[in-house]
C-alpha cells in the first residue's frame, strides 16, 4: 500500500531511466508527483496519461516554469534529463533538484563516463547528487560502484550503469521522500569532459606510438552491440570504424 504522500515532486525524465523512475514512483508513491516534463517521449506520455499524472512536453525553460510555477513543489528530480538546467529553475523547488548520473562522481562529469572511465581507467559506478550551477558538481545524495574488466566494452559497462541507476534511486527515494539528505561534498579532485572531446580520443592515429593497453581501451571504450559509432582511423580519404571482442581464457 502507498504510503501517505510526504513530498511533492516534479520529475523530468527522458530515456529508459526517465521512464523506469516515472513508473517507479507513479506505481508506488503516486500521489507524490505534482507533474512530469518530459521531450516527447511516446512511453512516458502514455504511462502518464494512463496514470492521471500532469505531464507537459517542452524543452524551452521559460515554458517550462510558466507551467509549474503555481504548483507547490518540494523536491525535483531529473531521470536522464539531457539539459541543463537554470539557476531560477533549480530554485523554483523546496528542497531543489537531485540528478542522475552514470558515473562515480566526482570521477567523470559531464558527458560520455563510461568513455572516459575505461580510457582513462577511472573508477566506474552511478551517483544521485544535488544540482547546482555547474555541470555534475553537486553534493553526492548517494552512489554504488560498478565493477568492470578487460571483458567489458562501453556498450557492456552502460547497460551497467542502466540498472544500478535504477537500482539506486528505487532503493533512496523512500529516505529522501522523508528528508533524509546525508549530503557528501565531491571534494576537487576527479575529472571532466565535454560532448565534443570523444571523437578526438576515438581517433587512432596509424603513425603515433601506443601501449597495446591504451589501444585496447580506445577501441573497447566505443565498442556497443549498437549502431553508436565505433573508434576510427583514417588512411587517406578512407575512414575505417574498429570494434573489439575480449574474451577470457
Amino acid at each position: 500500500m502507498e504510503e501517505e504522500a510526504i513530498i511533492k515532486v516534479l520529475v523530468f525524465a527522458d530515456a529508459r531511466i526517465g521512464y523506469s523512475i516515472t513508473k517507479f514512483l507513479i506505481d508506488q508513491f503516486h500521489s507524490d508527483v505534482v507533474a512530469v516534463i518530459n521531450i516527447g517521449n511516446k512511453d512516458i506520455i502514455k504511462l502518464c496519461e494512463e496514470s492521471n499524472v500532469p505531464h507537459y512536453s517542452c524543452q524551452n525553460e521559460a515554458e517550462i516554469i510558466k507551467k509549474i510555477a503555481h504548483k507547490d513543489i518540494d523536491l525535483g528530480i531529473l531521470a536522464w534529463w539531457p539539459n541543463i538546467i537554470s539557476k531560477d529553475l533549480i530554485g523554483l523547488p523546496k528542497y531543489g533538484f537531485i540528478n542522475t548520473h552514470n558515473s562515480l562522481l566526482p570521477h567523470n562529469r559531464g558527458k560520455h563516463p563510461y568513455f572516459w572511465a575505461i580510457v582513462e581507467e577511472r573508477p566506474y559506478g552511478v551517483t544521485l547528487h544535488k544540482v547546482d550551477e555547474g555541470i555534475d558538481t553537486g553534493d553526492i545524495v548517494a552512489q554504488r560502484e560498478i565493477r568492470y574488466g578487460w571483458e567489458d566494452t562501453a556498450g557492456t559497462v552502460y547497460e551497467k550503469s542502466l540498472k544500478e541507476m535504477i537500482s539506486l534511486f528505487c532503493e533512496e527515494y523512500p529516505k529522501l521522500r522523508n528528508g533524509d539528505f546525508n549530503l557528501k561534498p565531491q571534494g576537487d579532485f576527479g575529472s571532466f569532459h565535454c560532448g565534443k572531446e570523444i571523437e578526438i580520443a576515438s581517433e587512432i592515429d596509424l603513425d603515433a606510438v601506443y601501449t597495446a593497453r591504451e589501444l585496447i581501451n580506445i577501441l573497447r571504450a566505443r565498442t556497443t552491440s549498437t549502431s553508436f559509432p565505433a573508434s576510427f582511423f583514417k588512411d587517406g580519404k578512407d575512414i575505417y570504424r574498429v570494434k573489439v571482442i575480449i574474451e577470457k581464457e
